[in-house]
């Protein structure tokens, strides 16, 4: 009998049962043919501790698996992979392929002619003023948005911790860049990435975001990330398509933005295995291209 698996994260309350998140998720990767088998998250990232995160798994025999479930740091994916690995469970996505998506520098050298500038300085040298002051130089004095190599403070903290409107203004940019820090705290990753601000439409309101999904070097689709993006019709699919063949993962996510000159914007690329769905529809088709992506164990 063969087998491929789609690994979920349990309901810490119900751990028979995967997160509410995703279950329009594990039925559509029921249907497309993947067995469902579930792990405890925090047992894996928070303790990194990835025999007992499967340790309730029912893995019956070898075979290939995807996963998807909430983020994961590089040492816990790794050990989730190699754990797996030992059990004759290849995961689709190598732990090289995911940090390179899901760590923004990352994927930037492939696909920097689709994005905005963007420069890093490790965590190292987060406290030299010197090599903050190198990075910025590449900005002049235009506006740039801040984030860590994952996550930025864009939601609640916009003005306080994410936009430096001028580069070129070290006092400023050195307040931003201190509230971003303590913001983030322990959680911080990787270091501090400076990307250039690009006034997406609607200026003033949430960009109108699509995402796209990649799987094997192809688009799955490209979807609205809300209603009010619901009024573009998303990415020429030509660009979609370079961006899909220069992705360096099997399994991706693409998010894009437009601007008032009418360029979408390659805003991030993200591990397709820890990005939201902009729709539970999306379920369905993400799932049979993965399922197509990915033979059984033994075909």
């Amino acid at each position: 009998m063969s087998i491929r698996y789609a690994i979920f994260c349990a309901d810490p309350l119900n751990p028979r049962s995967s997160e509410p998140d995703f279950a329009a998720e594990v039925a559509a990767a029921r249907e497309a043919g993947f067995a469902p088998i579930l792990l405890d998250h925090d047992a894996l990232d928070h303790r990194v501790d990835a025999a007992d995160a499967l340790r309730k798994a029912r893995i019956t025999e070898p075979g290939p698996a995807i996963y998807r479930g909430w983020m994961l740091r590089s040492e816990a994916y790794r050990a989730l992979y190699d754990a797996l690995l030992a059990r004759g469970v290849p995961l689709l996505t190598k732990p090289e392929a995911y940090d390179a998506c899901h760590h923004a520098p990352g994927s930037y050298a492939a696909l920097r002619e689709f994005s905005p500038k963007t420069v890093w300085v490790t965590e190292d040298k987060l406290d030299d003023g010197d090599a903050i002051k190198a990075a910025l130089r590449n900005f002049g004095a235009s506006a740039v948005i801040i984030k860590d190599w994952v996550k930025s403070q864009a939601a609640g903290y916009w003005s306080e911790a994410c936009l430096i409107p001028n580069a070129a203004d070290i006092g400023e940019a050195s307040r931003v860049i201190d509230r971003f820090r303590e913001l983030q705290g322990d959680s911080l990753v990787g270091g501090v990435v400076f990307k250039a601000y690009v006034p997406l439409r609607p200026v003033g309101e949430p960009a109108d975001e699509h995402r796209a999904f990649i799987v094997g070097g192809e688009i799955v689709g490209c979807w609205p990330r809300t209603q009010a993006a619901a009024r573009h019709a998303g990415p020429p699919e030509e660009i979609l398509a370079q961006i899909a063949t220069k992705t360096p993962s099997p399994f991706a996510s693409a998010d894009f933005g437009i601007d008032d000159a009418e360029h979408w914007w390659l805003l991030e690329v993200g591990d397709g295995q820890v990005s939201g769905l902009p729709s539970e529809n999306v379920a369905a088709s993400l799932f049979q291209e993965l399922a197509a992506h990915i033979p059984e164990a033994g075909d």
